[in-house]
Parts: structure tokens; sequence; C-alpha cells
């Protein structure tokens, strides 16, 4: 199988890769693809989720109330008897699979669990299709379709959503596959760091993060400035430069990953231009590490932001991309 994308597949990368939140200097051991579930002609990893959206997290802890109006998506039906309608919210996803049962659709909710709760290995799901016909997602007038029929969802198999009950914490995004229906999982990891934490500090009195920092995203110029200001108001910040391995021995890595806790995240859904600098989103033990471009005069030179432990920090990364720049 082919793993360069087609015309679709590079339209639905597009589209998933608008609403995802950029990843950190240095990604997590979990590839790309894995976390965010696109495509193995896209992401060229493992398809065990056909897809994953990230949506506007809501505050509600459950399904929303029967008859509200987010309680589930329009279902057109096409004259052909196909059904179709647009990716839910997660407070929609109960509602929808239910209103889908009602309608004849083999579709389930897989709970999602914290590591130490679920010991499903994942994967088995659909792949992508030779036939354009048969992807469960479908380009619509604006953007992009579930379309449910005997080809997208076949005999024997089942459509799935992965619904949190302790939303929004938790990984974001919307998670949905197709996979044989003996196969279908019990639960689903959830992989977000500080989860089991973050459920039990729900239980307890919220603790203030102190006081907290806001700046934008610096550009390669403003960095030095930025650093200083910074360091005087007691932050913990350090700069990693960006460099070929001829030069730099650290591969880099062990930057955090996606939080459970969307307080603890550095910067907001939807929002990488600001950083939140607060006890929650760099911890008393981590630094906030900015990387520096190899070559930051280069008209699309960015840098780059993350926390990682202060014990990990490295005065230079490996600069792995093709042209020896970001």
């Amino acid at each position: 199988m082919s793993t360069r994308p087609s015309g679709f597949e590079e339209r639905l990368k597009a589209a998933l890769l608008a609403r995802l939140p950029e990843a950190a200097p240095a990604a997590p051991a979990r590839s790309f693809a894995r976390r965010y579930g696109i495509p193995l002609t896209v992401g060229v990893a493992t398809a065990s989720v056909v897809a994953v959206m990230a949506l506007p997290g809501s505050t509600r802890n459950g399904p929303p109330p029967p008859g509200s109006p987010s309680a589930t998506p329009e279902i057109r039906k096409d004259p052909d008897g196909s059904l179709r309608f647009k990716l839910p919210a997660h407070d929609q996803i109960p509602a929808l699979v239910e209103r889908l049962r009602e309608l004849g659709v083999p579709a389930v909710l897989v709970p999602k669990r914290p590591r130490s709760q679920c010991s499903e290995p994942g994967g088995g799901y659909r792949g992508p299709q030779a036939d354009p016909e048969a992807e469960i997602m479908q380009s619509g007038k604006d953007d992009f379709d579930f379309k449910i029929d005997a080809k997208t969802v076949p005999a024997g198999y089942t459509l799935t959503f992965d619904w949190a009950d302790y939303h929004p914490l938790g990984e974001q995004g919307t998670s949905f596959g197709v996979i044989e229906t003996s196969k279908v999982p019990s639960c689903s990891i959830d992989y977000s760091e500080g989860l089991e934490e973050a459920l039990k500090a729900r239980s307890e009195p919220s603790k203030d993060p102190g006081k907290t920092v806001e700046v934008a995203a610096p550009t390669p110029a403003e960095l030095p400035e930025l650093v200083q200001r910074l360091q005087a108001q007691g932050i913990s910040v350090a700069v990693t430069e960006k460099k070929p391995p001829s030069e730099c021995p650290h591969v880099g890595g062990g930057y955090r990953g996606p939080q459970a806790d969307p307080e603890a995240e550095l910067s907001r859904l939807g929002d990488r231009d600001t950083l939140k600098i607060n006890s929650k989103t760099v911890p008393p033990g981590y630094t906030l590490v900015f990387s520096k471009p190899a070559r930051p005069s280069s008209p699309n030179a960015r840098v780059g932001f993350g926390v990682k432990e202060t014990s990990k920090v490295t005065p230079c990364e490996i600069d792995f991309s093709p042209s020896g720049s970001d």
C-alpha cells in the first residue's frame, strides 16, 4: 500500500491539522499518527483510529440532557439511503450513537480509561480503502461528512466512538473508527499525562496555580529579550539551539506531552501564539525551554517551545529537518 497522500487524503489531512494544536519542540514517544489517529496514507503509522479532530472542549462532565440543542448533530439521508452527518463534538457523541442505533447502524461507545484501568492493545481498525466510496469520511460541500452505508460500515463491522465521562479532562478531540464487530474493544487507553492525578484532584479543593504570566510566542529576534524578562520574574527558562548532528550530540525529546488537565497546557487549544506560564504549566522541577532555529534569519524560522524536567535540559538539540532549519 502506498504511503503517499492522494488528493482526498491531502485535503483531509489539512482539515485535521487546521484543528489540532501544534506539537511541542520534540514529540513524545507515540507517533503523530498514533496520537491523532490520522490514516496510514497520511500519517504513515498504525491506523488504530481512523481519524481524530480537536474541537473546543465542554465543561460538562456527562452527556447533555435529552432534547437539548446540542444533543445530536443533524443526520441526513441521501436518495440512495446512505446517512450523512458532521463530526460531532464530545457532548454530542452519546446521543449520536443512540440515534444511529435507532436507524439500524451498528454503533457503540468505547469508554476511555487511564492506562492503569485499560489493558486493550488497540489497533484492528480498518485502514485507508482502495475505493474512495468506502471511506467513512467523505468530502462534503464545505467540510467533511461521515457517510454511513454498506461500503463504509460493511456487514460484520461496527462504527465506534471513544467517550470519556471525565471530559474535559484527558485527551482532547473526537476519536472514531470502523472495526470488525467481534474485535470492538471494551475500552480505549487515554495517554494524556497526569490523568489519574487530575481525576483524583477533581474531588479535592482546587489549588491556586499562583501568578500567571501570559506572553506572546516570540520570533527569533524577540527571544533574547523575552528570556531575560521571564528570568527576572523568577521563571525557570532556558534556550536550546538547533544544530546539525556534527555539532550537537543531543537528540532532544523528553518534553511534556499532552496534559490531562487543560489548565496544565502551556498554550490554550487553538491559541498557539500565547503562552500561559504558572505553577501548573511549568511545575517545580521543570523548565520552559525555547528552541532557537538553526537559521534564525530565515523568513520561515520559528521558535519552538515546550516544558521538560530541568535536569534534562540541554544547550542544543539535533536539527533533523531536511533543510537544516525550522
